[in-house]
């Protein structure tokens, strides 16, 4: 048996920054990621062979729920943060007082927040297109635009002058590993020992078959909202654990265009802002299997779909749900159920999205436009879109999301949160979760942002507690 002083499950964008902030405090640090090193670059952007090699279950997850939703996750090192676009959002002190309100959340402000997320922002070379957007997403602008709706490029963390995605394991993962700190992959945490109150070891099965007991000081559970909620109830820890999955069920439709000039390797950068944070509309990846999916349900069908190209891109709009999703451990099943309530004011705000969705892909001037809804049919005039929305049943309803979390609320409300303002257990001691489980309610933005903001400013306040002192915040 080994023991280190701190280990961290999970290695995306919560991980990966818990990791950095622990490592340069000079903190024995080990971080354990289930999923396989792939180095960056190995595959292309959102391809098959991606979804293999990077994705838990290929990236075929989905809440259960009437109607289903669709989501994905990243299962290697680096997370979520290898498979996604880098869309980059700062909290805003509306959503920060929100939060601290409705939770009873102490010291999280944007006066404290700002200073991190600056610091991230230069690190990740978060950045906008500085020659303007590509037409992917100069279309949806183009549409905005004439409806007279508010639309705006979203930066991202990318280095413009070399053409790299600025992810986990090019970044935060590499500094703590300069550091010192260890990164073990193919490493899955069964469960989390906990001896009088205390956690106090990992038992870890490896991609061999062995399986490992690793004590610790503290542990930092990384692992992404299912996942870390599913080992905390494995573990026994259960009090408000699971019970308030958050997340942006969304809408998609494709649109025809020879304006569009989709790239597979990458996905529109800008988002129709005029009704947020409560609908967003933006663009995702549209290569051949993705397009595939998105008409696969509709009377348009899959049989052409090689023949579109770039002429066709995928669009989605996205709302905040008040409903609520649960995570179950099942006996003998290594993945937990996830499950999703879909209130029914939301899902008439979905046919609301649906309608804007394809409104605007229209007003953009697309020849045609197909939702993604099954037997979705090609519209061409803004005067068949009620019929359409009116096809979007619960049944008929095909919904994806890209962002979950709240599965172990923060707060000092012990009667609703999991863990304190810190992210610290309000049952276990030496046990902190820092990761999007936190974060309280889906936000109206990409929440990767918010989450690694959060995960270095919990890792200091746990530094601090111990009596140390945290290192500089921004590294090259």
């Amino acid at each position: 048996m080994r023991h280190v002083e701190t280990l961290i499950v999970g290695s995306g964008a919560g991980g990966a920054t818990t990791a950095a902030t622990l490592a340069s405090a000079g903190v024995q640090t080990l971080v354990l990621e289930e999923g396989p090193e792939v180095l960056p670059g190995t595959f292309r952007q959102f391809s098959q062979d991606q979804m293999l090699h990077q994705y838990r279950n290929r990236g075929q997850l989905v809440a259960l729920g009437l109607p289903p939703i669709t989501y994905a996750e990243g299962r290697c090192v680096g997370g979520s943060t290898e498979i996604n676009s880098g869309l980059y959002h700062r909290p805003s002190s509306a959503l920060l007082e929100g939060w601290t309100r409705g939770w009873e959340i102490e010291d999280l402000t944007s006066e404290g927040l700002d200073p991190i997320s600056a610091a991230i922002e230069r690190t990740l070379h978060v950045s906008t297109f500085p020659n303007g957007v590509p037409p992917a997403s100069a279309f949806l602008t183009t549409g905005a635009d004439r409806l007279g709706w508010r639309s705006a490029e979203v930066p991202r963390w990318f280095r413009h002058d070399t053409g790299q995605r600025q992810s986990m394991a090019l970044t935060y993962l590499a500094h703590a590993r300069r550091l010192g700190a260890e990164i073990v992959s193919g490493a899955w945490v069964r469960r989390l020992e906990i001896r009088e109150g205390r956690a106090v070891a990992a038992e870890v099965e490896h991609a061999d078959g062995g399986v490992e007991r690793i004590s610790f000081d503290a542990v930092f559970v990384c692992g992404g909202a299912v996942q870390s909620a599913a080992l905390l109830l494995r573990s026994g820890v259960r009090r408000n654990v699971g019970r308030t999955l958050s997340m942006h069920p969304t809408v998609k439709a494709v649109a025809f265009s020879e304006l569009i000039g989709s790239d597979p390797r990458d996905v529109p950068v800008t988002q129709v802002r005029e009704f947020a944070p409560d609908m967003t509309i933006g663009g995702s990846a549209t290569d051949a299997p993705l397009l595939a999916l998105a008409l696969l349900p509709t009377a348009v069908g899959v049989r052409d779909v090689l023949d579109h190209g770039p002429d066709a891109g995928i669009y989605y709009a996205a709302i905040r749900s008040s409903g609520r999703g649960r995570i179950r451990v099942l006996p003998g099943m290594r993945d937990p159920l996830v499950t999703f309530g879909l209130p029914a004011d939301d899902f008439a705000r979905l046919q609301s999205a649906m309608g804007r969705l394809l409104l605007v892909l229209l007003a953009a001037g697309s020849e045609r436009v197909v939702p993604s809804v099954h037997g979705g049919q090609a519209i061409t005039a803004e005067a068949q879109i009620p019929q359409e929305v009116a096809r979007m049943t619960r049944r008929a309803a095909d919904l994806m999301t890209v962002h979950v979390c709240s599965s172990v609320p923060m707060g000092e409300d012990r009667a609703i949160c999991a863990v304190d303002s810190f992210g610290s257990s309000h049952e276990v001691a030496g046990l902190i979760v820092n990761d999007a489980s936190i974060v309280n309610g889906a936000p109206g933005i990409n929440p990767q942002g918010t989450v690694m903001a959060l995960a270095i400013r919990n890792a200091e306040h746990f530094l601090l507690e111990r009596g140390g002192q945290p290192g500089p915040r921004e590294f090259a």
